[in-house]
């Protein structure tokens, strides 16, 4: 009995030990996950559009900025800076996700509207920007970064 019993407590040894060496430490934050593009800095680019009563547009004059001024692994944020050519500029705040295979953008922005798009080179983003409010609206961002 002494026998059988000394040999479960040894086994259970063996699979906490077993277990225990084969566990992944947490993710410090902060980090980036390897495989996870580092999007912090500014992007620059163009938009064509549509717009619900206006119609198409190729933004031609227009310009914009996408400020990526934090990122803590897969989730980013910054502003985004849309510039008319009578000199005027539009401000919004964004957030978005990286997907988990490191080339799928999620983002949300301030006062409405999403964005979903492909981080497809170092350099290159392009975005599906969407809008339901009225006038709805839909844009193509490409973007490089600067």
């Amino acid at each position: 009995m002494k026998a059988v019993v000394c040999a479960g407590i040894l086994l259970l040894i063996a699979v906490v030990l077993t277990c225990g060496c084969t566990t992944t430490a947490p993710q410090q934050s902060g980090t980036t996950t390897a495989g996870t593009p580092d999007l912090v800095g500014n992007w620059s680019g163009t938009w064509k559009d549509y717009t619900e009563g206006t119609g198409y547009a190729d933004g031609v004059g227009y310009s914009m900025t996408m400020s990526v001024t934090e990122q803590q692994d897969r989730i980013f944020s910054g502003v985004l800076y849309f510039f008319s050519p009578d000199g005027s500029t539009s401000v919004y705040t964004f957030a978005g996700v990286i997907g988990p295979d490191g080339t799928t953008l999620t983002m949300v922005e301030e006062n409405g509207g999403y964005c979903y798009g492909t981080y497809s080179a170092p350099d290159a983003i392009e975005l599906i920007y969407a809008n339901d409010a009225a006038p709805y609206n839909i844009a193509i961002d490409s973007l490089k970064k600067s």
